[in-house]
């Protein structure tokens, strides 16, 4: 069975009690799961999984990178990008992607694991492979977490920077063609746009877009809908409709 999850490790100062306490607070049963990540007080260090997709064989499609914030604790348990919730609620994505033309109709009823070996395999139709990626490493419920457990200081200064060089050099060392992105954070970290409000514009029929300001390729990057929004009585429908315009952007600029 192939893995899609990975060890890394921060190393902490004087911070490491202040860190492990905040980190127990904030993620509960996942700071005490030994899978997900463990402290070290002899150490003072921290080991978490985090996890990356990258398909095992090339193919003549264009590669597509999703780019996630950062791993969600329990996909991490899963072992897949998206897996269904503690309460066995499967994330909507996968529906919205399928009826946006991006993902096949079987994607939505396949457990973690088919999906992870479908999608590691390229075992879909399409004009795309997929590419599955987070920018920050290290796993929370929500992303603004990442800053509150580790502090402000070793947020900016060893987090953010091993973020902004990993994600560089990955899009460096793969054949990534074009980015799409879940998170306006993220979005404004890897382009040149400093977008402070865009929900409004993809109701209007807007396709929010520009171009990666990290290495030497030329990367289109895409702006769409939160993988869970839902604040609209119609937010499926329009998550879709974002998705498909999307989609008919990006066979503009590959093959």
């Amino acid at each position: 069975m192939s893995s899609i999850n990975h060890w890394r490790c921060y190393r902490l100062g004087k911070e490491y009690p202040d860190v492990k306490k905040r980190a127990k607070d904030t993620l509960g049963k996942y700071f005490e799961d030994p899978k997900v990540m463990k402290f070290n007080d002899v150490e003072k260090t921290v080991r978490f999984k985090t996890e990356l997709l990258i398909p095992a064989k090339r193919t003549s499609r264009s590669q597509i990178m999703l780019l996630f914030s950062n791993p969600h604790p329990h996909s991490i348990q899963q072992g897949m990008f998206l897996s269904p919730s503690s309460n066995k609620r499967k994330s909507s994505i996968w529906k919205v992607m399928r009826d946006a033309g991006w993902f096949p109709s079987c994607t939505e009823d396949y457990g973690s694991e088919r999906l992870r070996e479908m999608f590691l395999r390229v075992e879909y139709p399409g004009p795309f492979e997929f590419l599955f990626c987070c920018y920050y490493a290290f796993p929370t419920t929500m992303p603004e977490q990442i800053r509150g457990i580790f502090g402000d200081e070793f947020f900016d200064e060893v987090i953010k920077e091993k973020a902004r060089k990993e994600f560089a050099r990955r899009t460096e060392d793969t054949h990534v063609a074009v980015i799409v992105t879940f998170n306006k954070s993220i979005f404004n970290l890897i382009t040149n746009s400093k977008i402070p409000v865009y929900i409004e514009r993809l109701k209007g029929g807007n396709v929010v877009s520009d171009w990666c300001r990290n290495g030497e390729k030329k990367i289109p990057v895409f702006l769409t809908y939160p993988t869970g929004w839902r604040y609209h009585k119609k937010s499926e429908k329009l998550r879709v409709k974002n998705l498909k315009l999307v989609k008919d952007d990006i066979l503009k600029y590959v093959k």
